[in-house]
């Protein structure tokens, strides 16, 4: 599996660009800025990139999503109930004090627990809202690794403050959906580096203690 990871844009956002190295079947995940800078990483990786999957639809998340739909006539996927906040990307530029173009559509809506296939790596979705509607996180049992998005992060967890987030809902989802997955799993977030769920069972205050037992 090819997994690259490009911090991007004034949020220091990580844009992921995965792959089947067989195939050379390749998705971007959460392209939020720089779409330049992400279609030359492309390259580097020999991928086709064959979709464009979005975990959350805040504006550091989708920012280069209408150029590199553009560059790579690839669908965009993500959870219906984020396509409404994907609609507000004006008025999240102008509360952000950011430049923004054009809104791009989305062309399939993902389901909870569905299993989406890059090459021959499957996906699965997990749907984790609380930081955002239809925040989702992508999951591969087979390579140990989640897609966390915003709602985990190394010793932290996603922010509640913005339009349609709960902290008890983001809880539950982590709770629930994340750290019930083996303690080895890789988790690559949205923002900052790294982690795995041991390390934030066991050390992220915000879980005090591991949630799950």
């Amino acid at each position: 599996m090819i997994l690259e990871k490009l911090v991007v844009s004034m949020f220091q956002e990580n844009c992921y660009i995965i792959g089947d190295e067989e195939s050379g079947v390749g998705a971007l995940v959460d392209p939020g800025d720089e779409a330049t800078r992400i279609v030359l990483a492309v390259e580097q990786t020999g991928l086709e990139i064959a979709q464009i999957l979005v975990t959350h639809a805040h504006i550091d998340h989708v920012g280069a999503i209408a150029q590199l739909v553009e560059e790579y006539s690839c669908p965009v996927l993500m959870h219906e109930e984020a396509e409404t906040m994907l609609k507000q990307l004006p008025t999240q530029a102008l509360m952000m004090g950011v430049k923004f173009g054009k809104v791009p559509n989305v062309d399939q809506y993902i389901a909870d627990e569905e299993v989406l296939e890059v090459g021959d790596i499957r996906l699965k979705a997990l749907y984790t809202p609380g930081h955002a509607p239809g925040h989702l996180a992508f999951y591969s049992e087979d390579e140990g690794i989640v897609l966390s998005g915003d709602a985990l992060f190394a010793e932290s967890v996603g922010r509640t403050d913005l339009p349609g987030g709960d902290m008890e809902t983001l809880m539950r989802s982590i709770n629930e959906r994340l750290l019930t997955l083996p303690d080895e799993t890789r988790v690559y977030p949205g923002h900052g580096p790294e982690t795995t769920i041991k390390n934030e069972r066991a050390s992220n205050p915000f879980l005090q203690g591991g949630g799950l037992p």
